[in-house]
């Protein structure tokens, strides 16, 4: 009886020390309805600040332009020209994560009424120059709403876990040609998705020490150049990239809680939080006006 006890001690104190820090890899919530902002993620690891969703067939080519409409909250990504895709049409995602395990899919998926998509989905996921394999729970029923759609947290296969600098692929392949009304989907039936997030578990040792819940800042979009930081303990300062990665300008924050964004051009940017160690943090889309 003792010894059960000291290994359940054990057992719990181990999960208490090595307990892991999950961050979002990679999300989309299309808070703007704007396509050149929103077909970006919201927030992201710094491997993944030029990412983007697409809606596409299995060659790589976009089944229509995509648009903006209602979403769950705000907006949602929505594309027509779903005709016979059966295992040939998708929305897709792609991104980096090295020095993360046990990544987990969430999303919401609808369709038109009146131009009724897509019913059936498979959500997939491959490693660069890997073969597709189908998530457990990633059977997706869509309906004319925001709730029957759904997958939450599901988790990757373990052959996902640290995968170094290698990209990894998700996409929601369409399972059948029927739409949500019971006929076949026409050309211009329509698809919906909102809130795509992956998250993922630090690897002991690596990856960023301060938590996506640790920072945030508003107006976005800024239109006078001046943010409202959240989340400054420890904060030293910030680092602004433009969409294709490069570092823009570097700010130092000294525990100011308004900054000024000298010298940024209207456009897309992410900023990363930096602490006094030198550690980055997970990079969010910054909208200058």
């Amino acid at each position: 009886m003792k010894k059960s006890l000291l290994f359940a001690l054990l057992v719990w104190t181990g999960s208490s020390i090595y307990a892991q820090v999950t961050d979002t890899i990679v999300a989309w919530t299309f808070p703007t309805g704007i396509d050149t902002v929103d077909i970006y993620p919201d927030i992201c690891t710094p491997d993944n600040v030029n990412r983007y969703i697409a809606a596409e067939d299995t060659a790589g080519n976009p089944i229509s332009e995509m648009t903006f409409t209602e979403g769950a909250a705000t907006f949602a990504a929505t594309s027509d020209g779903w005709d016979n895709g059966v295992a040939v049409k998708l929305w897709s995602i792609k991104f980096k994560a090295p020095g993360y395990n046990y990544f987990k899919v969430s999303s919401k998926q609808s369709s038109d009424i009146e131009l009724a998509g897509p019913k059936d989905w498979l959500v997939q996921a491959r490693l660069s120059g890997g073969d597709w394999v189908n998530i457990d729970g990633g059977t997706v029923v869509c309906g004319n709403d925001w709730t029957t759609g759904v997958i939450s947290e599901i988790l990757l296969p373990e052959q996902f876990n640290n995968p170094g600098s290698t990209s990894i692929y998700v996409r929601w392949i369409m399972a059948s040609n029927e739409n949500i009304l019971g006929g076949d989907v026409t050309p211009i039936g329509i698809s919906k998705i909102d809130d795509v997030v992956v998250t993922g578990e630090q690897i002991s040792g690596t990856g960023s020490l301060i938590l996506e819940s640790d920072f945030n800042f508003y107006p976005n979009p800024v239109r006078n150049r001046l943010i409202q930081l959240q989340g400054t303990t420890g904060l030293s300062g910030l680092n602004i990239y433009s969409l294709d990665g490069s570092l823009v300008s570097s700010v130092t924050i000294n525990g100011d809680q308004i900054v000024e964004l000298t010298n940024i051009a209207a456009g897309i940017y992410y900023i990363e939080p930096v602490n006094s160690a030198g550690e980055k943090g997970i990079s969010r889309k910054l909208i200058v006006l």
